[in-house]
């Protein structure tokens, strides 16, 4: 997938961030940094993506943090880039989410408030801090053919809700169609100087944040089955593909897009 440089991943402990990290490793990447609020997991991450590394000298570190706390992000970033002496890819991945019973009208501001924090704040916070550094260092070169690619991708998490509106969902949507809108005027911004902004927008699929609840796990199985044309649910490692695809080299000419891994749900 032509990513030999060092990764920056939130939400890696688990489900579609621990498989982005998974495939970097065993796609060439130099590196990862795997961020999650939940430290044990996290080392459980890392032991799994250790051995998978095609690279010589393949360094993992491991950060644990709130994403939604503004200090907590730009020390750790700033602490991944003085391990890794640059930041190449970074991939948003950390996201909550919440189903109002009975709609915006019903929603809880406590709800609200955490859901945007997190996808949508610490979506922010990562990308600022990391844009920072990747704005000032050199192109890293393809592994490819040697030309220089770019000074730095970054692939946020936004989803099919991102693009449509889900019952119930009220903070869910709004967050997530708020970072591809992020995502869209980043990319705008930095594009003539070699940083890339893209996001993912996955379906419905079985992870550990669609199983943690039991009504959302409900929509989601009716959801994946019924609705979906593929009649099925995503696995995690069909969207990490997306996310590197969208990171390296191949993608040099992509940014400020929103590609969807939804198995057909979104052409309707």
């Amino acid at each position: 997938m032509d990513v030999p440089g060092y990764a920056l991943i939130t939400g890696a402990a688990s489900g579609m961030g621990k498989e982005t990290a998974r495939k970097f490793a065993q796609d060439g990447a130099a590196g990862v940094a795997l961020l999650d609020l939940n430290a044990e997991a996290l080392e459980k991450a890392k032991a799994e993506v250790e051995p998978l590394a095609q690279t010589k000298g393949f360094k993992v570190v491991t950060h644990a943090l709130d994403v939604s706390n503004e200090d907590q992000v730009n020390k750790a970033v700033d602490e991944i880039k003085q391990s890794f002496g640059r930041i190449d890819y970074v991939v948003n991945a950390a996201g909550i989410a919440f189903k109002h019973e009975g709609g915006a009208a019903f929603a809880e501001t406590k709800d609200w408030k955490r859901v945007l924090e997190i996808n949508l704040d610490g979506t922010f916070y990562v990308l600022r801090a990391a844009a920072n550094i990747m704005l000032n260092q050199n192109p890293i070169k393809s592994s490819l053919d040697g030309r220089e690619v770019q000074r730095g991708s970054i692939v946020n998490f936004a989803s099919v809700a991102g693009l449509t509106g889900i019952g119930m969902s009220t903070a869910y949507c709004a967050s997530k169609h708020a970072v591809i809108g992020l995502t869209k005027t980043t990319s705008e911004d930095y594009a003539a100087k070699g940083l890339r902004v893209n996001a993912v927008c996955p379906g419905y699929m079985d992870t550990p944040m669609t199983r943690q609840n039991a009504e959302i796990s409900k929509a989601m199985e009716i959801r994946s089955t019924q609705w979906t044309p593929m009649g099925r649910a995503g696995q995690p490692g069909e969207v990490a593909d997306a996310v590197i695809f969208l990171c390296g080299g191949r993608s040099s000419f992509i940014t400020g897009s929103a590609m969807v891994v939804d198995g057909g749900y979104t052409e309707r």
